[in-house]
Parts: structure tokens; sequence; C-alpha cells
């Protein structure tokens, strides 16, 4: 039987021709769309070329908003930079500018959320424009996940909240994990199975982190199949960085989940770290904060990750 669970796909603002023809595809197959403000456009060696790709995004958002009309029918979410960044304040006055242009935006995903005041703040500078946004905090941060079910509690009277997305890569690098657990490590599930316990509990919807092994369908299929074996009864979508994985029909067979543990050898921990590293230069997309090896993507956490591990082990 065919897996059916709704898919979201992030899109870079720093290209808007690509990314607007994307959001056709996507809208054509009813597959929902994040747009970045956030981790796509910054270089994190150079701050001053940062706030030139914040600024370009900005522009690329501006620039599509008024190419939609009323038969774009997938929703849109943007991801802002955080409440407590330089960045904020620019990024909520270019989306309330894209919404009076006729964009029609959905929703705002809110990385490194870590209590229920950053959720209110936005809501409230929203609200004095009469804009009125699904608001989606981004669970990354080793606090934000031990805080998530005060969040959820606080919000019981509110309802600001529909849905939580959890991000790996952000979360294991405040963790001070290495190597970072996959989809095929019996720890990746250990993380965020309390996450979807709560949401199932407080009957929210659990985004599921971007999936990192660009091309191994069968690995994604069968990491969604996962979920819904764990937790039968929660409603989540499935996040990816693949266009095509997005666009693709989900097969009429799943093969399980073949999980194992994460190796403790620590030669092969520091070959990992290596070759995280050394993909990530070799693959860093225009200067800017991922790279990709030939079958995955590699963020500049995974990166940092590495470095302080061998920085660790090598004294």
């Amino acid at each position: 039987m065919k897996q059916k669970f709704p898919r979201i796909q992030y899109l870079p603002l720093t290209r808007p021709r690509a990314c607007r023809h994307h959001l056709n595809q996507l809208n054509n197959k009813g597959v929902h769309a994040i747009l970045d403000l956030e981790d796509s456009a910054q270089d994190p060696f150079d701050l001053e070329k940062t706030k030139t790709l914040k600024e370009e995004a900005r522009n690329g958002l501006l620039n599509m908003s008024e190419s939609f009309d009323q038969t774009f029918k997938s929703k849109i979410y943007i991801r802002i930079n955080t409440v407590n960044s330089e960045f904020f304040n620019d990024d909520i006055n270019c989306i309330i500018q894209s919404i009076k242009r006729g964009m029609p935006i959905f929703g705002l995903f809110v990385p490194k959320t870590q209590d229920y005041e950053e959720i209110e703040t936005i809501h409230a500078i929203l609200n004095k424009e009469k804009v009125y946004l699904d608001t989606v905090p981004m669970i990354e941060t080793s606090k934000g996940y031990m805080n998530l079910a005060s969040i959820l509690s606080a919000d019981i009277n509110n309802n600001l909240i529909t849905k939580i997305h959890y991000g790996h890569f952000d979360y294991c690098l405040d963790s001070n994990l290495w190597p970072f657990p996959e989809p095929c490590h019996h720890d990746y599930w250990k993380i965020i199975k309390p996450i979807m316990q709560l949401l199932a509990e407080h009957k929210k919807v659990y985004i599921h982190t971007p999936f990192p092994s660009l091309n191994d369908e069968q690995l994604f299929w069968s990491s969604q199949s996962h979920i819904c074996k764990l937790m039968p009864k929660l409603e989540f979508w499935a996040c990816t960085l693949n266009l095509k994985i997005s666009l693709s029909d989900s097969p009429t067979q799943v093969e399980d989940l073949n999980l194992h543990e994460i190796t403790n050898n620590q030669d092969d921990l520091i070959t990992e770290a290596e070759l995280i590293i050394n993909d990530y230069y070799q693959g860093r997309a225009n200067k800017r904060s991922f790279g990709a090896s030939s079958d995955r993507y590699i963020p500049r956490h995974h990166v940092l990750a590495a470095e302080e591990y061998l920085s660790k082990v090598r004294g």
C-alpha cells in the first residue's frame, strides 16, 4: 500500500528564478515548500558576504511575490532567521510586504526555538499588521529539546502552534554528538521518538528532519514507513532537500528500515570526520553554507562537529 503523508521541500531564495520554477513543479504534485532566508543564505566564513546573501534572499522573495494567482494551492512557508538575530526584523518586514503584494505565504519556520516567548513575540508583531500565519517552532538545540513539553503546554490555551519541525544537524552540533546519527542508526530514533510522543499527545503535526542521503530513495521511504510504524496515530510531514524525491510517486511496497548501532571505533570515527570535512570543502556550493558529496548533503554544522572531534582526539 502506498504511503500517504505530506512532503515539504526546502528551496533557497538566493536563486529566485529557479526557486519560482521549482515552486510550480511542487504545486503540480501537491508538495509544500520552505523558502529559506536562513542557512542557505550565508557564508559561515565571511559575515559581510552573509549580509549580502541575506539581502539577495529577501530581494528574491520580493521579486517573486507578485507572480502568484489563485491556482497556486501548495502551502508556502518561509524559514526566517532567529528572533534574536540582526536579520529578524528585515525578514519579517520582507514577508509582510510579500504578502501584501499577493504572495500566498502560509506560515513561518522559526529556527532554534527554545521558549514559548519567541512564538508570542512573532505573533504580536504580525498581529499589529493584521497578518496571521502558521508558526512552526524548529527544535534544533538541546535547550529547545528539553523545553519542548513546556512550550507545548504554554500553547494549550492559545493554539499558536500547529506543527513542530525537528532539525537534526543543528541539534547534534549543539549537543556535542559525534558522529551524527543517521536514519539507519538506533540512536537517531532514540532522539526523535520523545518528540513524536509529545506531539501525538498534544495533537500537533510532526515535521521530520531533512533527509541527508540525497540519492537513497529506498532509505527515504523506509524512514517514513518507520515513523508510521513507531507512531501510527501521529500526523507527520516528510521534509526533503532533494527535488527528485519530493516529486516522485511513493512506491507500492517499502522495505523495512535496517537499523544498526553507531560504531565506537576511533579509527572509523576519525575517518568519518576527515571524509565529512573533505567532501564539504570539495562540494561547497558557491562558497555558501553547505556542501554535497556524491551521495549526501553536508551542512556546516556537520563540519564544525567533525573538526571539533578531530581537535579533541588529536590533542
